[in-house]
């Protein structure tokens, strides 16, 4: 059975294919058109490039797919070349799905949490799903519990106001601080992440006044919201000067993610007085937030915690797919005891690298070394940026090594010099590392597997100052967890750095500029290189520098 899943909202559009309950290929639109988040296409939407390249990746047409399902809460024009074909399910019930069919479990409970998914008319108006609570196992996913917030629809579908939705109250004070998106006026909750460790509590409890939390349940109403709005409007235009502003803008930052860590760490209490289940998978906006996921994983019964990669949008055409050919199909789960690979996007061979390099002969040098991993190694290890092009690309926000920025970990002086010469972005935010899994235990404090970077552990105080570049200011890191099952490249590269210095870490950033999608192709990642201050490209096993360069 062939299962094409289309995902997405009104933004982070995507696309999967499951055969016979593999997840043959996924990948997200903004990666083809490279606009970030594919957001404001407009009648390019209905190109659906994402589908193309998934049926492609397999060598099939859409008349070889059995079925086509799509999550309601999708912009339709994405969907329009399927029209008469889509199966629609519900948003969060494509999040679910997406978590717990990539989850190494055989049950779990399942929470999904977002700014809000499907929409429902009721008798006091629109509602829509702001927090759902699931049980899940062999028999598929039942709804627990479920919230439906109330919606005011506007002229703009990202700022309608919505009750009840810790995604929201997340966002809402991303944009109150600063952190929008000049292109698409969104939210950059990332950004209050990063931040809050450099603030303090001083309206932890303030903000807390703008919400209730009670029995396993976030109430939010819009009066509240605005209270929210203005308690943050007012501290700003108190502060006498822009350093006593930036003061505020980290300690709403603090505020908003202490809340957000009560508020999630309740709800999966109350989850597991429900279920009992030991086992816990994330999806929705929400859980991207690592910070809080660690703390799922320390401070609650569940004693596994599997978050999906693609855990926003961008996973609900995975979801989809999964529940079509699981629940629609009725076929049962065939192993759980492989790790999900995020490594699902289109092949570029070798011909695909070498027409890309012939594209930019004249500005580039090319270099194949015969032992790649040790000559890249020494190259790290001697200062290089390299951007790391390998195989298929990553799903997901989170770059996993096959489309990524690696550096030297250890000069504290790295991560300003990368985000100021590279990334182009704030000097506050931090970088991940990426850490062999044999020795991941002696550099930070778990001992987790943390495939997709969803987990934020500390780094070991005797590590701190010898991995600085990738050290956050409050101890803490975002890091990764390579596996050779997963990726033998990548593990292979840190091996050598490893012999060199004696540190089995590097440095890991998505590959891209800031404001731009992750590269995709060959070609895309030449583009980054030339337009950045990387040293080093890696296609595959060709290393190529700039003509001219040292």
């Amino acid at each position: 059975m062939r299962v094409l899943g289309l995902g997405g909202s009104h933004h982070d559009f995507c696309a999967c294919l499951v055969e016979d309950g593999e997840v043959i290929a996924a990948v997200e639109e903004e990666r083809l058109t490279r606009v970030k988040q594919a957001f404001g296409l407009g009648p390019r939407l209905a190109r659906c490039l994402a589908a193309d390249a998934v049926l492609q990746e397999a060598g099939l047409g859409i008349d070889d797919v059995d079925l086509v399902v799509a999550n309601d809460f999708l912009n339709r024009v994405y969907s329009l070349r399927f029209d008469n074909r889509v199966h629609w399910i519900g948003h969060h019930l494509s999040h679910a799905a997406s978590t717990f069919y990539t989850a190494p479990f055989d049950s779990a409970a399942v929470l999904v949490l977002d700014g809000r998914g499907s929409a429902v008319e009721g008798p006091d108006g629109l509602r829509g799903e702001t927090i759902t609570h699931y049980a899940a196992d062999s028999d598929g996913l039942r709804t627990i519990r479920q919230q439906l917030g109330r919606v005011t629809l506007t002229d703009v579908r990202m700022e309608d106001p919505n009750e009840d939705s810790v995604g929201w109250m997340y966002e809402a004070v991303s944009k109150a601080i600063g952190f929008v998106s000049r292109r698409t006026g969104m939210g950059e909750p990332g950004k209050t992440m990063g931040l809050a460790p450099y603030g303090g509590r001083r309206y932890v409890d303030a903000l807390a006044e703008t919400f209730h939390l009670a029995d396993g349940e976030f109430r939010q109403s819009f009066a509240q919201q605005d209270a929210l709005r203005e308690l943050i409007a007012g501290e700003l235009a108190k502060a006498p000067d822009e350093r006593s502003r930036e003061a505020v803008r980290a300690d709403f930052a603090f505020a908003a993610q202490a809340n957000t860590e009560r508020i999630v760490l309740e709800l999966a209490r109350w989850l597991h007085e429900a279920t009992g289940e030991r086992r816990l998978c994330l999806a929705g906006g929400v859980a991207l937030n690592s910070v809080t996921n660690y703390r799922l994983l320390t401070e609650t019964p569940f004693e596994q915690v599997h978050i999906v990669p693609a855990a926003g949008d961008n996973g609900t055409g995975l979801g989809a797919a999964l529940y079509g050919y699981h629940e629609i199909g009725g076929h049962p789960r065939k192993d759980t005891r492989t790790p999900f690979s995020p490594y699902l996007g289109p092949r570029h061979g070798t011909a695909d690298i070498d027409a890309a390099i012939e594209q930019y002969r004249r500005q580039l040098r090319v270099e194949h070394p015969d032992d790649l991993f040790d000559h890249v190694a020494a190259q790290l290890a001697d200062g290089a940026i390299v951007g790391w092009f390998q195989g298929r690309s990553e799903i997901g926000p989170r770059a996993l090594g096959n489309r990524s920025i690696l550096a030297d970990p250890r000069p504290a002086g790295m991560k300003d010099h990368i985000n100021a010469k590279v990334k182009h972005r704030e000097a506050f935010r931090p970088f991940a590392p990426v850490v062999l899994e044999s020795r991941q235990a002696e550099f930070f404090t778990s001992d987790a597997p943390n495939y997709y970077m969803l987990l934020v552990p500390d780094v070991r105080p005797e590590h701190r100052a010898t991995i600085a570049a990738v050290t956050h200011v409050d101890g803490s890191a975002r890091m990764q967890t390579a596996s050779p099952r997963l990726n033998r490249p990548l593990c292979d590269l840190l091996t050598a750095f490893d012999r060199i210095t004696g540190v089995p870490v590097l440095l890991n950033t998505s590959f891209n500029d800031n404001d731009e999608p992750i590269v995709e192709t060959p070609q895309d990642a030449i583009r980054c290189f030339l337009n950045t201050e990387m040293d080093l490209l890696v296609l595959g096993d060709t290393v190529l520098r700039r003509s001219g360069a040292a």
